[in-house]
Formats: structure tokens, sequence, C-alpha cells
């Protein structure tokens, strides 16, 4: 079975099922004379028109898997970088703008919108700036060990790299200083504050740095286990971390003791609105929990299999999830499920725009891109339907959008089982 998603919204997908439904009726009206084929024919070439645009706007395939996925504040392009070392920028609408070779396995990826920059590193621990809009290479510099994460400032003229040391470039590949997190450690998780002026930092030793712009540590928290992930508010004044001890902790700009609750499941992803007025938390077994610090549990989400990626909009509007059982979800920011996905595969990384108004996704060797206000739609074919060669995900290195042809092949296919 071969599925596709694509991204529609509640009016269109109604006007979709009546067009399906008449179909069907004429589809069935046999030996009914010309006037019937005719107006079947026609109502044909009305569905391939509908469906080819929302096809294109499905899951494209990268070829490999997809380690990580960004996208721009405004939503206008979104950012993947795969396991066979492929860095492509897709557009709203899901079409491929450029792509470019690392050389090696990207692990991580970040825009920088105040410049339009966009950053990838490696496994062979390469730090890339290209040009966003057209995917030329600005520079590539190395650090020590493979590139875990990846930060920019809001202004976009640094970029913190969490490797086996917190490194910190500015836009010309001029190292400004590199910190280490202890003896064989290495950083699972940075965030830079928007205001530039601080970077947290996890590491899988159990240690949790904030850094100041110049490299000088600020403060250190510790963890009873690896720490799988941070995030910091724009301004620094919330420091959120999680780990492998299944403890989140929330501190202030000035370190001290940290507000800290038992999740009760190790803790495998976290997000913060600008503000951080609350911490989002993914966690293994299924649970999607949403913690307002120093007060507790606001709600709870629970999903089917471990959380890998969260993501937040800036104003906290709206929550993104993905998980191992391969579900894409959005939720609205006081927790009810607004959508939820079938990705395919495992979904490791999900972003959202500043307002929430797009996602973007990797899962398996696929990346998604959807308006968050459209509920996407699965179309489903069997082989024996031979209408695969239609919902076939559109290949990076290709054109690949649905023609007319084919979006009637796999109409046929939908309302053959309705």
């Amino acid at each position: 079975m071969l599925t596709r998603g694509i991204g529609c919204s509640p009016a269109a997908f109604n006007l979709l099922r009546s067009m399906v439904k008449q179909f069907k009726e004429l589809s069935e009206k046999e030996g009914m004379g010309e006037n019937v084929t005719m107006r079947r024919t026609a109502l044909m070439i009305v569905l391939a028109a509908v469906l080819a645009p929302m096809v294109a706007g499905g899951g494209v395939s990268m070829g490999s898997a997809v380690n990580d996925v960004a996208i721009s504040a405004d939503g206008r392009y979104a950012v993947a970088g795969t396991d066979g070392g492929m860095i492509a920028c897709l557009r709203q609408d899901g079409s491929v703008a450029w792509d470019t070779s690392a050389g090696d396995p990207v692990t991580a990826v970040a825009v920088a919108d105040a410049r339009g920059y966009v950053a990838a590193g490696t496994n062979a621990g390469d730090v890339i700036l290209l040009d966003g809009a057209s995917g030329n290479r600005y520079w590539t510099e190395r650090v020590t060990g493979p590139v875990r994460d990846l930060a920019f400032s809001g202004d976009g003229r640094s970029l913190a790299v969490g490797s086996s040391r917190v490194t910190l470039f500015d836009h010309q590949g001029k190292e400004g200083w590199n910190f280490s997190t202890g003896a064989g450690a290495t950083v699972s998780s940075i965030a830079f504050t928007a205001d530039g002026n601080y970077i947290a930092a996890g590491s899988d030793n159990g240690v949790i740095h904030l850094i100041g712009s110049r490299g000088n540590l600020l403060w250190q928290g510790i963890a009873y286990g690896p720490v799988t992930a941070v995030d910091a508010s724009r301004d620094g004044s919330v420091v959120a971390a999680g780990g492998r001890d299944r403890v989140l902790q929330v501190y202030g700009r000035s370190g001290g003791l940290p507000w800290v609750v038992q999740a009760g499941a190790p803790i495998l992803a976290l997000a913060l609105p600008a503000d951080g007025r609350f911490v989002i938390i993914g966690k293994q077994g299924g649970d999607l929990d949403c913690y307002r610090p120093r007060e507790g549990l606001i709600w709870q989400n629970h999903t089917e299999s471990d959380v890998l990626a969260v993501d937040v909009s800036e104003q906290g509007e709206a929550v993104a999830a993905g998980t191992a059982g391969g579900t894409l979800r959005l939720l609205s920011g006081d927790g009810g499920v607004l959508w939820s996905f079938d990705a395919g595969a495992p979904v490791t990384s999900v972003a959202l725009s500043a307002n929430g108004g797009y996602i973007a996704a990797g899962a398996g060797e696929r990346v998604f891109v959807f308006r968050t206000a459209d509920v996407p739609v699965e179309i489903t074919t069997t082989p024996a339907e031979k209408a695969t060669p239609a919902a076939t995900p559109t290949r990076a290195a290709g054109a690949g959008a649905l023609i007319g042809a084919g979006a009637v092949a796999v109409a046929g296919g939908w309302l053959r089982r309705r």
C-alpha cells in the first residue's frame, strides 16, 4: 500500500468529496449514452486540476533518511539535511528550490531569517553557511567531533555549534571561541537567545551550561543522566532542560536552584515559546506534556509511541509533535488536537514558522511541508490499481509534480474505496 500526504483545507476537502461522489454516480451509469460519458470525462478533467496542485505539496523524497528540518519565520521555505549528505531547500508548495551536497551525513540544519542564511552541520564536523535564496556556499569550517546541533542568534550574525565543544562563529566564518563541556562529552542540544546574549547547551555527560556571548560561563546545572534537549526564551530569562533522568529542570537567567519536576519518563524533546511562559516536553512512551514553570502540569496529550520531536510557535498558539510511530500532530496552545497525519515513518524532526502558519517535518526519507490551517489528507492506493507511479513522492533531484492523468488515477483509486 502506498500513502501520499497532501494539505487540503476543509472547504476544499468537502468540494473534492462532492466531486468524487458525482464521479462515482456517473461511473455506475453504464450504457447511459454519450451525455453521461461526456459529463464523466469533464469531471475527470476538473478532478485532475484540483488534485494536481494538492498532491504536489505532499511528502518529498530525499533519497535517504532526513535527520533534521528547519523553517523560515514566515514559512516561505524549509530546509532539510539528510543522511546521504544532501541539504535541500523546499518552498511552501513542497517543490525544491535548490539542493546541494555536503559530502557527509548532515546532522543539523538552521535558518537565520534576519540575513537569509542557512547553516548545516555534518557528522564529519563540517559547519557550512549558505545563501538561503540560492543555496550558494559562503564558507565551510570544521569543529572537533560530529555536529549535533546548530543555532543562530536573532540577528543572524552569530552561529553556535554543538559538537564535542560549543563553538561560536560569526557570519563570515571566523571562530570567536570554543568551550568544553567536559572531557569526552558531546553537546546534544543547543539554544541561542534571540537577543544574542546567551547560549544554553546540554551535554550527554549530564551537564547544562549557560554561556555568555563572549564565551564566559555564567552557570552550570547538573542532571542525573544525558541531557537530550535544552531551550531558552528570547531573552534568556527562562532556560529549560530535560533528559534521560526523567527530570525537567527550569532555570532563571541567573541560574541558582532550578524548578524541578519528575516527568515520569525520559524526556526526548523540549521547546519553549518566545516568552518562556510554558514548556512543552515529548517523552518516551508517548506523552506530550505542557508545564508552566513554578506551577505544574497544564495539559497532557497521549500519542501512540515515543515523542521524538516537538516545536512551539513564537507566541505559543501552535504546538507540533512527531512520534516514532509516524504521527505528525498539530495542537493548539491549550492542548487541543487540531489534526494528526500519518507520515508513514518515524517523525524525527519538526519545525513551525514563527506564527505557526506552516509546519515542516522529516519522516524517514521524506520531508513534508504543510500550511497548518489545512487538514492533511491521505490518498491511498493499492498496487493492484496501478496508481503507484502517480502517488510516488517527488524526488529532490528532479521535477516530480503530479500531472493531470496521474491525479485522475489517484482519484479513481480513491473513489473505488468509497
